[in-house]
């Protein structure tokens, strides 16, 4: 967080603000991804630099959210691949979590391809619930809508997903 340190009295409160609404789903996700808590504890860090250089990104809760879930998982995602790539096997439980990970692929692809038929409020509610493990309140909290919003949302998902799983289209 250096490049905030030197900066603006302004600039360090909107760092504290977004970190105190966003820190703790981006310490989640990164913690998923990594199975490492050291290790997430420090991508969180980094996550929070590469938003903060974005902040206009984070001025809609709409979208805010969901960017922020790709920047974290894609780069939770980069480290794991650079300490393969190095022949490193520095996060606990990494091996195990890849062998799940290419089991199930035909399971990702159909949630990936189950997700993007949905806004991005919705995949932001739906991942923050069932990939993250977030309560409704944190979730609505998160994205600046009402819990009641969230749960309407998660219904529909449900009710359409099941529809799209099944084989009919909604």
């Amino acid at each position: 967080m250096n490049e905030i340190e030197g900066g603006s009295l302004d600039e360090r409160e909107q760092a504290a603000r977004l970190y105190a609404t966003y820190g703790p789903a981006v310490y989640r996700r990164c913690l998923r991804l990594l199975q490492d808590r050291e290790a997430a504890r420090d991508a969180t860090q980094e996550v929070f630099v590469k938003l903060l250089r974005n902040a206009r990104r984070l001025e809609e809760p709409e979208a805010a959210l969901p960017w922020i879930y790709r920047v974290a998982t894609n780069h939770c995602l980069n480290l794991r691949r650079d300490a393969g790539r190095r022949g490193e096997q520095p996060l606990d439980g990494a091996l195990e979590l890849a062998s799940h990970a290419s089991a199930d692929l035909p399971g990702r692809h159909l949630a990936r391809s189950v997700l993007s038929r949905f806004d991005a409020q919705t995949q932001a509610v739906a991942v923050g619930v069932f990939v993250d493990g977030m309560e409704r309140e944190e979730v609505a909290r998160a994205l600046g809508i009402s819990r009641r919003t969230v749960t309407r949302k998660l219904d529909r998902f449900l009710e359409r997903a099941r529809k799209l799983v099944g084989g009919g289209e909604p």
